[in-house]
């Protein structure tokens, strides 16, 4: 039954140009689903689960994603481009009302909207995750409240409150099990697969923005997009794309293949490249965001040089180093060498993102240092690997995550040592393993 209905869903978007493909979902009794990102967060928090309603029969117009500036401690103006955002999207869908997902700070973003009488009408359901409490429902709305260890006594008043204590913060919202929640309270049932499931190769496409954080404002530029083997990470033979981002920092869809391996490198005139390096992306994945840091940004903490290479590490599920059962921590592997401690990834900092680099360009290595000022900022954490670089990339360098919680899965990907002074390299691993997980 399932896959028959994958086989229709799928033809359907073939067939169907998108906008019409909702506006027949809406018809058939789907409501869109707008998602409301977090402090220094962006639409790579909906990756995972907006592919998991993909699956589960929803048109790919009806999943969106709204991305604000939380570089500004005020949240006016999110809240009033919310407003529009969500207009927007029923007018495209031909909806009355939409299903809304916040997460963290963007639960206080949807609750200020939600406020408003005239806004919350055009909103079925909420779904506030991990963010801020209420005495009452927000707006009125049906509400579905899911709480995670940053949050384990929050509740909303008349709302139904899970609480799931073992799930990081961000981990809350990409998981698999926050989706069964979800799914069963906007479609009054259960969810018939929780799983990422591959399309077949051939029809695979990606899209996204190029984009700086933590403003999610467009970045303009050319994006190739590179076949690499995936025991090397070298190039094989030329670009399959080259395209120039829109002024929002847009791209794409483009093909790729569902089971191969893939570069994606941004180029800016008198800018460094930034080298973006992925898992295989199984599945049609409209939510790709390529980050950079802006001058005065926290890249520029990173020392470079010629000499060495430096990583940005990416997963949307928090890593953690300092758990006493050996199962229930992450490691991170450069070339075999751990760069995670309980120094530099305790559970309590939520940490996603890694940067990795030869601090003070010393050529030697201290990888159980916490770095300044990574170590006192929310989510990220730096620490001192020293990793030569070629001036023409030619080493191969292998980044191994070991999962924890996944009974020993690996997951390893390949790049190029791209020397620092002109390149970034960011390594973009998924925030589940497997299948169902």
């Amino acid at each position: 039954m399932l896959a028959g209905l994958l086989a229709l869903v799928a033809t359907s978007a073939v067939s169907v140009a998108p906008a019409r493909a909702a506006v027949e979902a809406v018809r058939a009794g789907f409501t869109p689903v707008v998602f409301v990102h977090g402090q220094q967060g962006s639409a790579q928090q909906w990756e995972s689960n907006a592919m998991r309603f993909s699956v589960n029969g929803y048109a790919d117009g009806l999943l969106h994603a709204y991305e604000y500036d939380t570089s500004t401690a005020s949240n006016d103006q999110a809240v009033a481009g919310l407003d529009g955002f969500i207009a927007g999207v029923r007018a495209r869908t031909g909806s009355p009302r939409v299903d809304v997902i916040a997460h963290s700070r963007g639960t206080s973003v949807a609750q200020t909207y939600l406020a408003t009488p005239e806004r919350a009408a055009s909103v079925r359901r909420y779904v506030n995750v991990d963010g801020r409490s209420s005495a009452t429902l927000p707006g009125g709305v049906p509400t579905l409240a899911l709480w995670g260890s940053l949050q384990p006594d929050g509740s909303i008043g008349g709302a139904t409150n899970v609480h799931l204590p073992t799930l990081g913060h961000t981990e809350t919202t990409t998981s698999a099990e926050g989706f069964a929640h979800i799914h069963r309270f906007l479609r009054d049932r259960p969810a018939r697969t929780t799983a990422v499931l591959p399309e077949p190769p051939d029809r695979v496409v990606i899209a996204g923005r190029a984009l700086y954080y933590p403003q999610n404002q467009g970045v303009e530029g050319v994006l190739r997009v590179w076949e690499v083997d995936d025991r090397t990470g070298a190039r094989r033979g030329g670009a399959a794309h080259t395209v120039t981002t829109g002024p929002d920092g847009s791209f794409g869809p483009l093909e790729v293949n569902g089971r191969k391996h893939y570069e994606v490198e941004v180029v800016r005139e008198g800018q460094q490249t930034h080298h973006y390096y992925f898992e295989p992306f199984e599945r049609s994945n409209r939510f790709v965001r390529l980050q950079i840091s802006r001058p005065g940004g926290i890249t520029d903490h990173v020392d470079r040089c010629p000499g060495h290479s430096a990583f940005t590490v990416i997963r949307n599920r928090e890593w953690w180093a300092d758990q006493q059962a050996a199962g229930d921590n992450d490691r991170l592997r450069f070339d075999g060498v751990d760069v995670l401690a309980p120094t530099t990834a305790p559970r309590l900092r939520q940490i996603l993102a890694a940067f990795v680099f030869d601090d003070g360009c010393d050529g030697a290595s201290a990888p159980g240092v916490a770095l300044p000022p990574f170590s006192t900022l929310p989510f990220v954490t730096g620490t001192d690997r020293y990793v030569p670089a070629q001036p023409d990339a030619g080493r191969t360098v292998r980044v191994t995550q070991a999962v924890r919680g996944s009974g020993g899965a690996t997951r390893t990907v390949a790049t190029r040592n791209w020397p620092s002074d002109r390149h970034s390299i960011t390594v973009q691993f998924k925030d589940y393993v497997g299948i169902g997980s």
